[in-house]
């Protein structure tokens, strides 16, 4: 990311409970007006990282023990980037298929929804598993591409 004049970076470390998560969205949204950001793209940002949070916290730390998560968002006019480290167990999140959203509420299996509606806010999506850490890489574009 290009580090320009309207540059903006977050950073912020919490622990793995999912009672913090709106202590970081409020976080998030005085970083988002600071930077520009339109009301329907903070709440976006603060969806996606409330759902792949609340999976690390579920699939990262299933026998309940005391993790860290690491939320660095970048941004400028152009596009966000962010990045969610932990030290979890291994779990892609995006490793689930996608629900099948055309099918009626009531015979659609539980789960993988949020997942899907974090992906379909954002542009490009991506997991690694290094030195027992998990990454996931997510950027939105806030002007589109020119040809």
């Amino acid at each position: 990311m290009d580090k320009t004049s309207d540059y903006r970076l977050f950073v912020q470390d919490l622990s793995n409970q999912v009672e913090l998560i709106p202590l970081l969205a409020k976080d998030v949204e005085v970083f988002g007006e600071s930077a520009g950001w339109d009301f329907a793209i903070i709440m976006q940002v603060n969806l996606v990282l409330e759902e792949l949070i609340v999976n690390v916290i579920h699939y990262g730390y299933p026998d309940g023990r005391v993790g860290n998560i690491n939320v660095l968002i970048e941004a400028n006019a152009k596009e966000i980037n962010v990045c969610i480290t932990d030290d979890g167990d291994a779990f892609d999140p995006f490793q689930r298929e996608s629900p099948d959203v055309s099918l009626d509420i009531d015979d659609r299996p539980i789960g993988g929804l949020g997942i899907y509606l974090a992906c379909s806010y954002m542009d490009s999506h991506d997991y690694c598993y290094l030195e027992n850490h998990n990454k996931v890489k997510l950027t939105k574009y806030l002007i589109a591409s020119e040809p």
